[in-house]
């Protein structure tokens, strides 16, 4: 009973001590907000202080925004001093200037321009670097520095930038013996170097006869591969994990069979895919060319009815010459054969009659197949045109400027870069050059506006610049603009080249040579700094194409071939990059082909 009690007793007072922590653990985080809450009074500025930054690197991935600690201590106001953020090797390029209450953008490294601020309040004592759309050649040691003129200090923040590789590309392949096959994972562009898991598909981990190689690029990035021998019985499915941590890590998955192997599963869907649709492919074409060639002879054999029909009537109804027309069997057989003008003919006799040609299109005479004094003659013109019936049939009308499609225009746009040999140019985007408000899509072929939250559009160009340059030669690229499934209309975009350190505004006076569309302008663009309008048309597709040799820039509706227009002056020893732009304010992307 005692022993009870005593246990009773003991449970009674651990309920106490843990209501006590979690009573005071509350009231820790009451002060902690209330702290950071209430504004710091101002503070005497101390004879000297002590900087506190990180005791280690702080980690970012490439891409993403990172803000580098530093703080006065103890904390006082900090406005009227001097902070200054520079590379550990580059004192006199600084990557950010505070001085004088404003930060001095003169002489700032222009690789930070418009990436990065001061943050945390320089009132509270706090002077960090915030640094936009790291690279990884943002690597390395960063030195705070502060001074007042009366004292001074500086320390150094390492940033250590990681940049996530391609997703895996796993190959299966045959082993000798065993029944067994070779399964390789391939992954590229990984900075550090990553570490490599294979796992079947309950999630367990493969660690028999795995093999890994690593290279490393010039610009520093590692290619990883791992290779090992599998089993296609054990799981249904492999999958390859590459990865730098849990949250940084890209996976590839695959079947691990070969195709026409006898497994269990027995042929897969993709396996079957492959052996259709090259025959279901072949099978179309066959056919293609079957109904081309019997609709060609069909028309052949037409035409050559409609010409012995023509032949036929002229020799046995000749059109009278007007001295002719005198007597009454003259005037019986034209009433009983007459030879229509062309005011004469209407819908239904060009249906139902063969048709004889008129003055105008007769063009040579078949001397051999008419008797003389036989052949149809106006005053203007006598002659007859076996070889114009022809051309002249239902199924080769002669077009006049009016009827050319849409066809055609494409013809000759092709026509012209198939005349100067030029290849399209397969082009993404470098995010290195991005604007904050862009968003790429993987591939770097998809380029949107999309508005940070919370910050307005400060930025006067909004755009992206191609991963390649030219300076030679001749180039050209397409870009969609607008999606035939979209209903609504895309309200501004641009495109162009540049060169690569060019500044605004958008002209060519500045390194700018680019098309603009606004929906209440339209079609637009600078000419010596003045907006002039172009063609009143709006392209779903833009080809560009850029001549350096003759120093020419032209743009082209690639659906119609149309020319939209045309640079005739641009010169420059720079090497110039495509540029992109979605607009501002405008959700829909550009798709890059």
């Amino acid at each position: 009973m005692k022993a009870s009690e005593d246990s009773r007793s003991l449970r009674f007072f651990e309920t106490v001590l843990e209501l006590k922590e979690m009573h005071s653990g509350l009231g820790l985080t009451l002060l902690s907000v209330a702290v950071l809450t209430v504004p710091i009074p101002a503070q005497p500025v101390p004879e000297t202080f002590t900087l506190n930054v990180p005791d280690g690197p702080i980690s970012s991935k490439s891409g993403s925004s990172i803000s580098l600690l530093c703080q006065v201590s103890p904390t006082f106001n900090i406005e009227p001093f001097e902070v200054k953020w520079y590379r550990f090797d580059e004192v006199n390029k600084p990557t950010l200037w505070y001085k004088d209450h404003k930060i001095q953008e003169a002489i700032m490294d222009p690789r930070f321009k418009g990436r990065v601020s001061l943050t945390g309040g320089l009132e509270r004592g706090i002077a960090s670097l915030r640094l936009e759309r790291v690279t990884l050649e943002d690597s390395g040691e960063f030195v705070c520095y502060i001074n007042n003129n009366n004292w001074y200090e500086k320390t150094c923040v390492v940033l250590a930038v990681s940049v996530i590789g391609s997703q895996p590309v796993i190959s299966v392949a045959e082993a000798r013996g065993g029944g067994q096959v070779n399964v390789t994972c391939s992954s590229e562009g990984w900075s550090p170097q990553p570490k490599v898991t294979w796992r079947n598909k309950e999630g367990t981990e493969i660690t028999n006869g795995q093999e890994v190689q690593n290279t490393t690029d010039s610009q520093g990035l590692v290619s990883v591969s791992s290779w090992l021998l599998f089993s296609p019985s054990e799981s249904d499915w492999l999958s390859c994990i590459v990865f730098l941590s849990d949250e940084w890590k890209t996976e590839g998955r695959i079947l691990p069979v070969l195709p026409g192997g006898d497994y269990k599963k027995g042929f897969t869907v993709n396996q079957v895919l492959l052996v259709v649709l090259p025959v279901l492919f072949l099978v179309i074409i066959i056919c293609a060319l079957c109904f081309i060639i019997v609709f060609k002879r069909k028309g052949q054999i037409d035409q050559g009815l409609n010409v012995a029909e023509t032949k036929r009537l002229i020799k046995e109804n000749p059109v009278q010459s007007p001295a002719n027309q005198t007597t009454s069997d003259n005037k019986d057989k034209l009433e009983e054969n007459p030879v229509q003008s062309p005011a004469n003919l209407t819908t239904t006799d060009n249906k139902d009659k063969p048709e004889v040609q008129s003055p105008a299109n007769l063009t040579t005479t078949d001397n051999k197949d008419k008797p003389e004094g036989n052949t149809v003659q106006t005053p203007a013109n006598p002659t007859t045109a076996d070889n114009q019936v022809d051309l002249q049939g239902p199924e080769n009308p002669v077009q006049s400027p009016a009827n050319l499609t849409t066809t055609d225009n494409e013809d000759k746009l092709e026509d012209l870069l198939l005349g100067k040999k030029v290849k399209e140019e397969h082009i993404t985007t470098d995010a290195k050059t991005a604007s904050l408000a862009i968003r790429l899509s993987q591939k770097g072929k998809r380029v949107q506006y999309v508005k940070a939250k919370d910050k307005p559009d400060l930025q006067q160009s909004i755009h992206v610049l191609g991963n390649k340059g030219f300076d030679s030669g001749q180039h050209y690229w397409k870009v969609k603009i607008q999606d035939d499934d979209r209903k609504e209309e895309k309200l501004a975009w641009y495109l162009g080249v540049t060169k690569e350190n060019a500044q605004c505004p958008l002209t060519p006076q500045n390194g700018f040579w680019v098309l603009f569309y606004e929906k209440e302008v339209g079609l637009h663009v600078y000419v010596d700094s003045v907006k002039t309008p172009t063609r009143q048309t709006t392209p779903t597709t833009v080809c560009v194409f850029l001549d350096c040799d003759k120093h020419t820039l032209s743009f082209y509706d690639a659906d119609s071939g149309s020319l939209l227009y045309t640079f005739n002056d641009v010169k420059t020893t720079d090497t110039l990059y495509p540029v992109f732009s979605p607009g501002k304010r405008d959700p829909q992307p550009l798709k890059i082909y």
